[in-house]
């Protein structure tokens, strides 16, 4: 499977989220470190209207970057506060752009439907995500919902849970290891931080990590994450080493 040129499974690759502020600063610093992805948090964008979105994704089109483009309501922890149905029109600038490689659509949305038929006529990635800020559920649970999501029409199942032990990582990734279709998941918070790092050996197919400030909790800072990576996955490293960062 591939999002825009990137090819996804044969080595963790890194996504890092970002929004307008310092945007050209930090695709240079995520061009320098050979970020795989670019995260586009429109919920996050100073303004949100067609026209800033369109300057927006021009802006990293620009760069060379695909897009994971995210507009995550304020319901399931995004920005975005107005209707859904408004948010559909803003999905329809989205989906198109030429720098959108891949859109997450949450799985509670009542417009996922509608967002799936957008991604399908454009022929990009759909990822259907499910996120809890409280809690890792019960084992049969994380089934259940990621069954959920296959079922919906997900190219990609994202799931992030809350880790309030050790125990809840090592659960979810135990349990996600067994899903042949294509994941990406997390486990949220200090107990559950080491994911972003040992999801791939469990299936996990992209890591989200940061400039700055952290856009979910437990996320590791980019150059930092790279360097773990690199520690802990030889061809990753070997991919890499054109970014001294293994040493």
């Amino acid at each position: 499977m591939q999002i825009g040129t990137v090819e996804l499974g044969s080595i963790p690759r890194v996504i890092v989220a970002l929004n307008d502020t310092r945007l050209k600063e930090n695709l240079e610093k995520a061009r320098e470190l050979k970020i795989d992805l670019i995260e586009a948090r429109v919920d996050l964008l100073s303004e949100v209207s067609r026209e800033f979105i369109k300057n927006f994704l021009d802006g990293i089109a620009d760069f060379g970057f695909y897009t994971v483009s995210t507009l995550r309501p304020d319901w399931e922890g995004g920005k975005f506060k107005k209707s859904e149905q408004i948010r559909l029109e803003l999905f329809k600038e989205i989906v198109k752009h030429p720098a959108t490689g891949a859109v997450d659509i949450e799985l509670r949305s009542e417009i996922l439907p509608d967002v799936k038929n957008l991604v399908r006529k454009e022929h990009k990635v759909l990822i259907v995500s499910y996120h809890d800020f409280e809690k890792t559920p019960a084992e049969k649970e994380i089934e259940e919902i990621f069954n959920r999501a296959v079922e919906s029409g997900a190219d990609i199942v994202k799931l992030a849970f809350t880790g309030r032990k050790k125990e809840d990582a090592a659960k979810v990734c135990c349990t996600l290891s067994k899903f042949n279709h294509p994941k990406i998941f997390m486990v949220m918070g200090e107990s559950g931080k080491f994911t972003r790092v040992v999801g791939f050996s469990f299936g996990s197919l992209l890591t989200y990590t940061f400039f700055g400030k952290p856009v979910a909790p437990g996320q590791i800072e980019a150059e930092k994450l790279i360097k773990l990576l690199c520690e802990f996955y030889p061809e990753f490293e070997k991919e890499k080493i054109r970014y001294n960062l293994s040493s």
